[in-house]
């Protein structure tokens, strides 16, 4: 087996929009190589972790996580007139109706394909390849290598069973092979259900076969961008027929039916599984079953390629099944012992991973714990919402700096609780809870201070202390807020109680607000305005008073300065 490293130009396969991204952890929950980096509340793809499986793009529910997509590319070679091969992954009978089946092939010609064939074409020679290979060395325990995602699942998580991997190329890669052997011009696109696959086509020289890939949700947006619609296509067959047999490839077994090895569901030494939490288990046993030779044939996605993150599901697993069950036995093709095996499977290349894993001491562990409120065993809940199965792990991923310490749900609850006690108790206003039996629950401080009283209140009825009246105008039900003035004469306090009920929990929150103060206040401004008004109205009456005195005063003056004036002229005239 050949090893080639990553090409450092590409772009990754999977990434995050951050735009859309909230701190949910859903990817993280789901990731199984934990290939997410949470940083300031965003998830980010770790290109170097991630093994494309796509998984993290299904189940976002702001659909945040996006993949490179390729059909912009293959449209540009279309309009550039190449010749163009497309190679089918057999699922694609999952993802159209009957119909849309016999019509596929036209729609690609009309799209501009020259060649368009089955992905199956390619998996019977791999299938075989496979077999061969394993008859030729079995001295040891083999794991099927035609899913990609399993390839870099081994390669990341389970390094010791690389040797393991059979190191027959896929059937995308056996087909492109194929195709190019017959006109080296070629240009070859694969369109399938998985992403993993646009990570295959640039594994060592895979790139000078592949030339794209296609999801089969990019293949449908190549039919709207060229308005091709099946409705307008006729019936039309393939340009090659596949093998019955190697129809069935994108089923659990697909591929040893294919090779026609051994497909015995209680056969303990071949295992046909699916979903990466069984594939997990069962690596786990060959890594320790040593003395036993193991053929797996693993399948990332659970039931198959049938159910890839990019198969319209419009049918339960259990029809998609159905479907390819139906297509292979209706379709008539070549048997296995009429083909020529295409002798250029082997020597397929694998990326060199180098992700080291980091082992830390147990105080390291103990000490990222404890910063999230966990300070003995019985504190760590291992409840998964912060994405990983249990406390220790999210601890080491702290350590690895792909997680965060607000990223554990119970410890910033906690918080937020602890902070909002802290509000409560020092509010200056009082604040009292009640059960709808008027028992007392809870005191704040500022409400103990007011109606001098201590805990000692606690489990007793408000009335102890204050009138009740008001809060149980809320029992009743006709309100659930009430706010009133409320004088409580033998505390000389004056408040302002807003009371209110909590239905769900069936309990009355009171809140007063003393306005002692300020209402002594307006007393006293008042009385003062009253005061005032009444000096003003003495002072306008004294006035006018001063007034009618002056005028009347003024008036006699000047009357008798009249008649002496008068009798003045009367003398002189005489």
């Amino acid at each position: 087996m050949k090893s080639s490293e990553r090409p450092k130009e590409k772009l990754p396969v999977v990434y995050t929009s951050k735009a859309k991204c909230r701190d949910c952890y859903r990817c993280v929950r789901v990731c199984p190589v934990h290939a997410i980096k949470m940083k300031d509340g965003q998830a980010q793809v770790i290109t170097e972790r991630c093994i494309t499986c796509g998984t993290c793009i299904t189940v976002c529910p702001q659909q945040a996580k996006s993949y490179r997509t390729d059909y912009i590319k293959v449209l540009q070679m279309i309009e550039d007139g190449e010749t163009l091969a497309l190679s089918l992954a057999p699922s694609f009978v999952s993802n159209y109706n009957d119909w849309e089946q016999e019509r596929l092939p036209s729609a690609l010609r009309m799209l501009g394909f020259k060649y368009v064939g089955e992905t199956a074409v390619g998996a019977l020679h791999s299938a075989l390849a496979t077999s061969k290979y394993i008859k030729e060395n079995s001295n040891k325990s083999h794991i099927c290598s035609a899913c990609p995602a399993i390839v870099s699942f081994i390669l990341h998580e389970f390094p010791e069973l690389t040797s393991n991997i059979v190191p027959i190329v896929s059937p995308m890669m056996a087909h492109a092979r194929i195709l190019k052997s017959r006109n080296s011009d070629v240009k070859v696109v694969f369109a399938g259900p998985c992403v993993a696959k646009k990570e295959e086509a640039q594994w060592g020289n895979n790139e000078l076969f592949i030339d794209a890939v296609l999801t089969f949700e990019e293949l449908d947006e190549l039919f709207r961008l060229k308005n091709i619609h099946f409705e307008e296509c006729e019936n039309s067959s393939f340009d090659e027929h596949a093998s019955p047999y190697a129809r069935m490839f994108p089923l659990e077994g697909g591929l040893l039916r294919t090779a026609e090895m051994e497909t015995n569901m209680l056969d303990k030494n071949v295992i046909a599984i699916s979903g990466a939490d069984e594939i997990k288990e069962a690596l786990i046993n060959i890594t320790e079953m040593k003395s036993e030779t193991i053929i797996l044939e693993p399948l990332f996605c659970k039931n198959g390629c049938i159910n890839g993150p990019f198969v319209k599901q419009q049918t339960n697993n259990f029809s998609k099944r159905r479907k390819i069950l139906n297509y292979a036995g209706n379709c008539s093709g070549l048997l296995n012992q009429t083909i020529h095996l295409y002798e250029k499977m082997e020597t397929q290349c694998y990326p060199i991973i180098n992700t080291p894993k980091h082992t830390y001491t147990e105080e390291e562990i103990r000490n990222v714990l404890i910063k999230t409120g966990k300070h003995q065993i019985s504190d760590e809940l291992n409840c998964t919402s912060c994405g990983y199965n249990t406390c220790r792990e999210k601890a080491i991923a702290v350590l690895d700096n792909i997680a965060e310490i607000d990223m554990c749900m119970p410890y910033m609850r906690q918080l937020a609780e602890q902070k909002i006690d802290t509000i409560i108790t020092h509010d200056p206003n009082g604040i009292v809870l009640l059960s709808n039996k008027l028992e007392i629950i809870h005191m704040n401080t500022a409400f103990k201070k007011m109606f001098s009283c201590s805990d000692t209140m606690i489990g007793k009825k408000i009335n102890y202390l204050i009138d009740p009246d008001l809060f149980e105008k809320l029992i009743t039900g006709k309100d659930n807020v009430l706010r009133q003035a409320v004088q409580y004469s033998s505390y000389n306090l004056i408040c302002h109680l807003i009371a209110y009920t909590l239905p769900e929990e069936k309990n009355i929150v009171g809140i007063f607000v003393d306005i002692t103060d300020s209402k002594s206040n307006k007393d006293k401004l008042n009385e003062v305005k009253s005061e005032t008004i009444l000096k003003a109205q003495e002072l306008i009456e004294h006035q006018i008073s001063m007034a009618q005195e002056l005028a009347k005063v003024l008036g006699d003056n000047t009357a008798r300065g009249e008649i002496l004036m008068k009798n003045l002229i009367d003398s002189i005239k005489k």
